[in-house]
């Protein structure tokens, strides 16, 4: 038997008490994925646009509002599909109808041809989207859109009333950059405007989105919008994916769920957390207009549906045992991690005991289980090493603070090595969860921000 001492009673793991700090400033929200969602208003009619008679019977309305809505995604991320499934639903809705131009009308992005854009009121027609915006180009933020327009203006044939000048002059400075200098569309420099096996499964989009239909939402608990691997990016480096245009003289709203693909692994991010099954992540910047709450998974008013941050972050989590038999109870902390207690050497959660509980004797042959883990904080992956992990068969989980498992890909890189691939998870805090036969070890790590 080895005694080891040390002065300090109290040792709760230094990276679970000082958790990375997430960027949460206004427009952006840091997320291992989701990135943002972005409505951006483009474009706000007036009376001579409604002279254009070929939308909406009783024509478009002075006041409409269109807008476009982008996922911001991460660098190597792209989209696979939006969805509504019997957990989640998908709803894009107003308070007033959608416009959908009689004449001219698609119920897919991809599927508006090019030419007629420049024919009265088209480009302001509502319809859905995996990145396209007509069939020959994407839709880009008219803020990054530097290639002038085809849509507004002298460049547009005045639809059927025939105005002269065009139409979609209007540059009320709530749409940001006027149609008449920028239409958002940008030419595609390689692959195909259709995405990869573009297909569509269960509810009829186009009860909401073709031609004279008269609604004012769209919502399923059985669609799929999606294509097959790779996915599809946005144009520029920032890589925005537009999902969707409405225009409406109503109020807009929606709840999406999509699925991501990164580095090879599919991910499922839904709108509210009711329930979420193990491969789905809560995202509240899915819903618009958004939720507001704490946006900090550090704290412990951290709502995990929240698309906008309201200040009510207040108090820091602090992670630590709160059983007060445990050798390493900790009055400080606030939140319990049962995983983190321990009470002796022969049951401290594959911890290691000369450093949890200092004062307590272990032999030499706990020592030769303990597991490292590094680094940590880790950014896009976990390692865990140790004498423990050179024989026997081993199970290993990852779950969130909130004891949820998450998926995280393990792999083998020598006996005694195990490597964790955290580049689909948010930042936060993490619990591995190892076990063999005769033991389970728990090993707590933060996901860092990028």
């Amino acid at each position: 038997m080895r005694t080891v001492t040390c002065g300090l009673r109290r040792a709760l793991i230094g990276a679970v008490i000082a958790l990375p700090a997430i960027l949460t400033t206004s427009g952006t929200h840091a997320q291992a994925v989701l990135e943002n969602v972005i409505v951006e208003t483009y474009y706000i009619s007036d009376a001579q646009d409604a002279t254009d008679t070929t939308g909406t019977p009783g024509g478009l309305l002075a006041g409409a509002r269109t807008y476009r809505v982008y996922l911001d995604l991460c660098d190597s991320c792209a989209l696979r599909a939006v969805y509504g499934d019997t957990n989640h639903v998908l709803s894009i809705a107003s308070t007033d109808l959608l416009f959908n131009h009689n004449d001219r009308g698609r119920v897919f992005g991809h599927e508006l041809n090019n030419s007629a854009l420049d024919e009265g009121t088209t480009a302001l027609d509502s319809w859905l989207s995996l990145r396209a915006a007509s069939n020959q180009k994407l839709g880009i933020l008219k803020a990054d859109d530097t290639d002038g327009s085809i849509v507004g203006g002298s460049n547009n044939d005045g639809g059927s009333a025939q105005v002269a000048g065009g139409l979609l002059l209007n540059a009320d400075p709530g749409a940001g950059v006027p149609l008449t200098t920028a239409d958002g569309l940008t030419a595609l420099t390689s692959g195909t405007i259709t995405p990869p096996n573009f297909n569509v499964a269960g509810d009829d989009p186009s009860a909401a989105f073709f031609d004279s239909t008269l609604v004012n939402a769209f919502v399923s608990n059985d669609f799929r919008m999606g294509c097959s691997t790779p996915g599809v990016q946005g144009p520029t480096a920032d890589n925005r994916v537009l999902v969707a245009q409405v225009t409406t003289a109503g109020e807009l709203s929606f709840k999406l769920n999509i699925e991501v693909e990164r580095n090879g692994t599919l991910l499922k991010l839904v709108s509210t957390d009711s329930v979420l099954l193990p491969d789905e992540t809560a995202n509240g910047l899915l819903v618009y207009p958004p939720q507001c709450g704490c946006m900090d998974p550090n704290f412990l008013e951290y709502d995990p549906n929240a698309g906008c941050d309201d200040g009510s972050c207040q108090t820091v989590i602090v992670f630590g045992c709160l059983d007060t038999n445990a050798c390493n109870y900790d009055a400080l902390a606030n939140f319990n991690v049962q995983q983190l207690c321990c009470y002796g050497p022969d049951s401290c959660n594959g911890l290691d005991v000369s450093i949890v509980c200092p004062d307590v004797g272990i032999d030499d042959d706990a020592l030769s289980t303990v597991i490292t883990a590094y680094p940590n904080p880790a950014d896009e992956a976990l390692h865990l090493s140790g004498h423990g992990l050179s024989s026997g068969a081993h199970s290993l989980r990852v779950l969130d603070a909130t004891g949820r498992p998450v998926v995280a890909p393990v792999s083998n890189l020598s006996a005694g090595t195990l490597r964790i691939d955290l580049s689909a998870l948010p930042p936060g805090a993490y619990l591995a969860v190892l076990q063999d036969t005769e033991r389970v070890r728990t090993i707590p790590f933060i996901r860092s921000a990028r």
